[in-house]
């Protein structure tokens, strides 16, 4: 069994901490091409990115200050790889970076881009620290309560699955989430797996951490049972632990029942409750994705296959 350290500094030199949507390649992350993606590459992308029509003559409250003052922050927690990530540079990428620059050129302001822990995200948009929180978040009840969200912008096969990622040595004690029950079981704080593991498998232990690497620490050293992650996510772990790590999605067809929050789908945008002229404006530019016919039928496939290429990941296939 490999060091422990070692096994994260692999994980996370293929680019696969926090990785969804997409399965591990040899492409190289400077190169802006690759054989599944013969759009423009991540840098010409992110410059020709252009803006949307945006009706903004009724523009008030914070969509009026973003106006006035000439500037969107935007918070997110950059460790969720090709959503949003650090390249080697020290700058953050990402397709949903990407999104954030089309919504400020369409608004006409610039962009600034506050990084902060996934749980910080949502806290900081409530407290107005920030105009925007983009992280890769999915419709949840409570959250549409507290914040205004946007419409979904994205939707893949990554969303289709979700399961739990467990020792390889224990993959054949789970045959179903009820095999869970009574188990430790890490989700990251806030995250649409929390969620999942509080529905159904409500006699979990359920320990939340801020990041997925600290989860991944932790079952390592023993100190969990599972992870509760998205497919493709397990996969690509258990594909880069070096046989430590096993999906029982892969393994015996376990993933979390998704039909009872099947009225939403994609990733949303979120900003302060009662701030609907912004989430309006942030609407119209979303819903312009599909038919900007920039590149592709939607631009944000574009964004995201570019990131994926940026962040040395290919697509999921499944």
């Amino acid at each position: 069994m490999k060091n422990m350290n070692k096994v994260l500094a692999g994980l996370m030199a293929a680019g696969l901490l926090l990785t969804t949507g997409c399965a591990s390649t040899s492409t190289n992350s400077s190169s802006s091409t690759s054989d599944w993606y013969t759009g423009p590459g991540y840098d010409k992308l992110y410059e020709e990115l252009g803006k949307a029509d945006v009706d903004l003559s009724k523009a008030d409250g914070k969509l009026k200050d973003i106006l006035d003052k000439g500037q969107i922050v935007l918070a997110t927690s950059p460790d969720y790889p090709p959503s949003e990530f650090v390249d080697d540079q020290g700058n953050v990428k990402g397709s949903d970076i990407m999104l954030a620059q089309y919504i400020a050129n369409s608004l006409g302001v610039d962009l600034k881009v506050e990084t902060m822990d996934f749980n910080a995200v949502l806290t900081a948009v409530d407290t107005g620290k920030v105009d925007i929180g983009i992280s890769g978040f999915g419709y949840k009840a409570d959250r549409a309560e507290q914040f205004e969200l946007s419409h979904g912008y994205q939707s893949s096969s990554a969303a289709a699955h979700h399961t739990l990622l467990v020792p390889a040595e224990k993959a054949d004690e789970y045959k179903s989430l009820a095999d869970f029950s009574g188990k430790k079981i890490d989700t990251q704080a806030n995250s649409l797996q929390e969620m999942y593991v509080t529905d159904q498998i409500p006699d979990a232990d359920l320990q939340k951490v801020a990041t997925l690497d600290q989860a991944i620490l932790e079952l390592q050293t023993g100190k969990i049972d599972a992870i509760a992650l998205d497919s493709t996510t397990a996969k690509n772990y258990a594909e880069t632990s070096d046989g430590m790590f096993v999906s029982v999605y892969e393994k015996n067809g376990v993933e979390f029942d998704l039909s009872q929050y099947a009225d939403e789908s994609g990733n949303v945008a979120a900003v302060k409750k009662g701030e609907t002229s912004l989430i309006d404006a942030v609407n119209q530019v979303i819903d312009s994705l599909a038919t900007s016919g920039k590149y592709e039928s939607n631009l944000y496939t574009d964004m995201y296959y570019a990131a994926c290429d940026a962040a040395g990941v290919s697509p999921n296939e499944e």
